[in-house]
């Protein structure tokens, strides 16, 4: 049945494959463009179909919105732990994950990688202190990108991209529970001899949708009513569990 599900969608997108491909060297559609969360959110798989024209190695990239964000060192002091040190990062991506059809050491130079940034060893974070000792900001961004893959937002390791014969591709990504809200952008390479000979973007939404999405826009619009209306439902709820308890004995 899933054989059946992938070749439908395959057959689905030759169109729109046949009427880009003459014009790119690279060509890829996402099977959904979007991510709704909901109450059940559970994580969601994302499916990528792609062709390519020609010889050459494909790499498709994810990332999502970038944002600041602080890693702190816990350190001790007369037997207690507390946050000492820290070093604040910008331009983080708040999930990254990537596909490769062959290691990247067969790719192309590291610089290449680097410059496009595919891969872990790409990513560089812009310290916002400690820029005049870059080897120790480096293993404040190497903490950083243990605790993204801790929550499996960064990836252990690179998935496979999957040929369906000698042109079509697919490539599945896993987007968990704890996934943040906002645009995600996908990038397709195609690399030939250790050059970038083309490269596709596209967008990817990740949102909130019924509920929920009413309760976050209430929260952000009129947080001043929301933070009342919080206080409001807890009084209540000790007055009820009170009133519960006090009948009950």
């Amino acid at each position: 049945m899933r054989t059946l599900f992938i070749f439908a969608v395959l057959f689905a997108c030759l169109p729109f494959f046949s009427a880009h491909a003459q014009d790119r060297s690279l060509t890829i559609d996402l099977a959904e463009d979007r991510v709704d969360i909901t109450a059940g959110f559970t994580g969601a798989r994302l499916a990528l179909f792609g062709v390519k024209k020609g010889p050459g190695q494909v790499v498709v990239v994810i990332r999502g919105p970038e944002k600041t964000m602080v890693v702190r060192r816990k350190e001790s002091a007369l037997g207690i732990w507390f946050n000492k040190r820290g070093v604040k990062f910008r331009k983080v991506p708040v999930y990254y994950d990537y596909a490769l059809s062959v290691p990247e050491s067969e790719l192309a130079e590291p610089e290449t990688l680097k410059k496009n940034g595919i891969g872990l060893n790409a990513l560089k974070f812009e310290p916002d202190t400690w820029r005049d000792k870059p080897e120790y900001a480096q293993s404040f961004q190497e903490a950083l990108i243990r605790n993204k893959q801790a929550e499996g937002l960064f990836p252990l390791k690179p998935r496979r991209i999957t040929f369906l014969d000698d042109n079509f591709f697919r490539a599945s990504f896993y987007v968990p529970s704890n996934v943040p809200t906002g645009q995600y952008q996908v990038q397709s390479f195609l690399i030939r001899d250790g050059a970038i000979v083309d490269v596709q973007t596209t967008a990817l939404n990740v949102g909130q949708v019924g509920l929920e999405a009413k309760i976050y826009k209430f929260a952000y619009e009129q947080s001043l009513a929301y933070g009342l209306l919080c206080v409001l439902i807890a009084v209540m709820a000790g007055w009820l569990a009170n009133a519960i308890r006090i009948r009950g004995g």
